[in-house]
Protein backbone atom coordinates (compact mmCIF):
# COMPACT_ATOMS: atom_id res chain seq x y z
CA UNK A 1 0.00 0.00 0.00
CA UNK A 2 2.93 2.47 0.55
CA UNK A 3 5.73 0.89 -1.17
CA UNK A 4 5.08 1.30 -4.93
CA UNK A 5 8.10 1.69 -6.14
CA UNK A 6 7.09 -1.69 -8.35
CA UNK A 7 4.20 -0.66 -9.91
CA UNK A 8 5.87 1.39 -13.10
CA UNK A 9 8.24 -0.69 -14.24
CA UNK A 10 8.73 -3.85 -12.97
CA UNK A 11 4.93 -5.24 -12.62
CA UNK A 12 4.46 -3.91 -16.70
CA UNK A 13 7.53 -5.87 -17.37
CA UNK A 14 6.84 -8.93 -15.67
CA UNK A 15 3.26 -9.22 -16.70
CA UNK A 16 4.61 -8.57 -20.62
CA UNK A 17 6.83 -11.18 -19.59
CA UNK A 18 4.02 -13.72 -18.58
CA UNK A 19 5.91 -13.13 -14.34
CA UNK A 20 4.24 -12.80 -11.45
CA UNK A 21 4.72 -10.87 -8.55
CA UNK A 22 5.84 -12.60 -4.77
CA UNK A 23 5.14 -9.60 -2.80
CA UNK A 24 7.12 -9.27 0.45
CA UNK A 25 5.83 -7.55 3.68
CA UNK A 26 2.53 -6.94 2.18
CA UNK A 27 1.52 -5.00 5.71
CA UNK A 28 4.77 -3.17 5.83
CA UNK A 29 6.43 -4.78 8.69
CA UNK A 30 2.80 -4.66 10.19
CA UNK A 31 2.45 -0.95 10.28
CA UNK A 32 -0.83 -1.48 8.27
CA UNK A 33 -2.16 -3.68 10.83
CA UNK A 34 -2.47 -0.37 12.57
CA UNK A 35 -1.09 -1.84 16.08
CA UNK A 36 1.44 1.21 16.08
CA UNK A 37 0.09 3.98 17.11
CA UNK A 38 1.15 7.92 16.91
CA UNK A 39 2.83 9.66 19.74
CA UNK A 40 2.67 6.14 22.20
CA UNK A 41 5.17 3.29 22.26
CA UNK A 42 5.32 0.55 20.42
CA UNK A 43 3.65 -2.51 21.61
CA UNK A 44 5.36 -5.05 23.69
CA UNK A 45 6.62 -7.86 22.06
CA UNK A 46 6.23 -6.40 18.67
CA UNK A 47 8.38 -6.44 15.80
CA UNK A 48 9.01 -2.88 16.32
CA UNK A 49 11.27 -3.31 19.44
CA UNK A 50 13.65 -6.14 18.04
CA UNK A 51 16.94 -5.14 16.20
CA UNK A 52 15.45 -6.25 13.13
CA UNK A 53 12.20 -3.61 13.56
CA UNK A 54 14.77 -1.18 14.37
CA UNK A 55 17.00 -1.35 11.31
CA UNK A 56 14.20 -1.89 8.87
CA UNK A 57 11.15 -0.03 10.14
CA UNK A 58 12.60 3.16 11.16
CA UNK A 59 11.49 5.07 8.57
CA UNK A 60 7.83 3.80 8.90
CA UNK A 61 7.75 3.69 12.49
CA UNK A 62 9.24 7.23 12.77
CA UNK A 63 6.52 8.76 10.47
CA UNK A 64 3.80 10.11 12.71
CA UNK A 65 2.21 11.31 9.71
CA UNK A 66 1.87 7.92 8.25
CA UNK A 67 0.70 6.64 11.55
CA UNK A 68 -1.78 8.65 11.76
CA UNK A 69 -3.30 8.12 8.59
CA UNK A 70 -3.11 4.12 9.01
CA UNK A 71 -5.69 4.58 11.86
CA UNK A 72 -7.64 6.26 9.52
CA UNK A 73 -8.26 3.20 7.22
CA UNK A 74 -9.97 1.28 10.10
CA UNK A 75 -13.23 2.36 8.96
CA UNK A 76 -12.23 0.93 5.46
CA UNK A 77 -11.67 -2.53 7.41
CA UNK A 78 -14.22 -2.90 9.76
CA UNK A 79 -16.70 -1.86 6.06
CA UNK A 80 -15.34 -4.09 4.31
CA UNK A 81 -15.56 -7.04 7.46
CA UNK A 82 -12.07 -7.25 7.68
CA UNK A 83 -8.92 -6.45 10.16
CA UNK A 84 -6.30 -3.99 9.28
CA UNK A 85 -4.28 -7.07 8.56
CA UNK A 86 -6.24 -8.57 6.43
CA UNK A 87 -7.20 -5.43 4.30
CA UNK A 88 -3.95 -4.84 3.64
CA UNK A 89 -3.08 -8.17 2.11
CA UNK A 90 -6.29 -7.88 0.47
CA UNK A 91 -5.14 -5.12 -1.40
CA UNK A 92 -2.38 -6.57 -2.55
CA UNK A 93 -3.58 -9.80 -3.68
CA UNK A 94 -6.43 -8.03 -5.70
CA UNK A 95 -3.11 -7.22 -8.32
CA UNK A 96 -3.84 -9.86 -10.83
CA UNK A 97 0.05 -9.88 -11.14
CA UNK A 98 0.62 -10.82 -7.73
CA UNK A 99 0.80 -14.87 -7.69
CA UNK A 100 1.97 -14.84 -3.67
CA UNK A 101 2.33 -12.74 -0.84
CA UNK A 102 4.46 -13.36 2.03
CA UNK A 103 2.91 -12.41 5.05
CA UNK A 104 4.85 -12.69 7.69
CA UNK A 105 3.42 -14.37 11.54
CA UNK A 106 4.93 -14.46 15.16
CA UNK A 107 1.22 -16.18 16.24
CA UNK A 108 -0.38 -19.24 14.65
CA UNK A 109 -3.77 -17.18 14.81
CA UNK A 110 -2.23 -14.94 12.63
CA UNK A 111 -2.16 -17.37 9.83
CA UNK A 112 -5.18 -17.80 10.20
CA UNK A 113 -6.19 -14.40 10.12
CA UNK A 114 -4.12 -14.02 6.97
CA UNK A 115 -6.21 -16.43 5.10
CA UNK A 116 -9.06 -14.75 5.86
CA UNK A 117 -7.89 -12.07 2.98
CA UNK A 118 -6.95 -14.67 0.42
CA UNK A 119 -10.60 -14.66 -1.21
CA UNK A 120 -11.79 -11.16 -0.27
CA UNK A 121 -12.01 -8.48 -3.07
CA UNK A 122 -12.09 -5.05 -2.16
CA UNK A 123 -14.94 -2.90 -3.13
CA UNK A 124 -13.74 -0.27 -6.10
CA UNK A 125 -14.83 2.82 -3.15
CA UNK A 126 -12.73 1.17 -0.55
CA UNK A 127 -9.71 0.84 -3.06
CA UNK A 128 -9.60 4.65 -3.83
CA UNK A 129 -10.21 5.89 -0.50
CA UNK A 130 -7.08 4.02 0.74
CA UNK A 131 -4.83 5.75 -1.73
CA UNK A 132 -6.46 9.06 -0.90
CA UNK A 133 -5.49 8.44 2.90
CA UNK A 134 -1.70 7.15 2.16
CA UNK A 135 -1.16 9.68 -1.06
CA UNK A 136 1.08 11.72 0.92
CA UNK A 137 3.14 8.00 2.27
CA UNK A 138 2.79 6.26 -1.19
CA UNK A 139 6.91 5.55 -2.31
CA UNK A 140 6.65 5.66 -6.52
CA UNK A 141 9.44 5.25 -9.10
CA UNK A 142 10.49 8.88 -8.74
CA UNK A 143 11.38 8.02 -5.10
CA UNK A 144 13.43 4.58 -5.59
CA UNK A 145 16.62 6.47 -5.50
CA UNK A 146 16.42 9.09 -2.75
CA UNK A 147 14.65 6.28 -0.32
CA UNK A 148 17.47 3.82 -0.93
CA UNK A 149 20.03 6.19 -0.27
CA UNK A 150 18.54 7.20 2.38
CA UNK A 151 18.07 3.63 3.97
CA UNK A 152 21.34 2.43 2.71
CA UNK A 153 23.15 5.62 3.78
CA UNK A 154 22.16 5.26 7.48
CA UNK A 155 22.18 1.24 7.69
CA UNK A 156 25.85 0.28 6.19
CA UNK A 157 26.79 -1.12 9.20
CA UNK A 158 23.80 -3.01 10.30
CA UNK A 159 23.47 -4.45 7.00
CA UNK A 160 26.96 -6.19 7.82
CA UNK A 161 25.79 -7.24 10.83
CA UNK A 162 23.18 -9.02 8.43
CA UNK A 163 25.66 -11.02 6.48
CA UNK A 164 25.26 -8.10 3.48
CA UNK A 165 28.65 -8.06 1.82
CA UNK A 166 27.41 -5.23 -1.06
CA UNK A 167 24.88 -3.27 -2.33
CA UNK A 168 23.41 -2.76 -5.94
CA UNK A 169 20.44 -0.85 -6.37
CA UNK A 170 18.80 -1.56 -10.07
CA UNK A 171 15.80 -0.35 -12.26
CA UNK A 172 15.26 -2.26 -15.40
CA UNK A 173 18.23 -2.90 -16.90
CA UNK A 174 20.36 0.27 -15.49
CA UNK A 175 22.70 -0.21 -12.41
CA UNK A 176 21.50 3.39 -10.61
CA UNK A 177 23.32 2.65 -7.46
CA UNK A 178 26.25 0.72 -6.73
CA UNK A 179 27.90 -1.99 -6.84
CA UNK A 180 28.71 -0.79 -2.96
CA UNK A 181 31.24 -2.92 -0.83
CA UNK A 182 30.13 -2.87 2.86
CA UNK A 183 33.60 -3.66 3.72
CA UNK A 184 35.00 -0.39 4.84
CA UNK A 185 31.38 1.07 5.68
Amino acid sequence: MVWRVIEHEVVPTSKALGLGQLVFSPMAQGVLTGKYLPGQSMPEGSRGTTRAGELFMADLLGNEGLLTAVQKLRPLADAEGLTMAQMALAWVLMNDNVSSALAGASRPEQITEAAGAAEHRLSAETMLSIDEILADFISNDADLVADAEGWLGRSYVDLQDFGVESVTLVRGEDTVYGPMSLANA
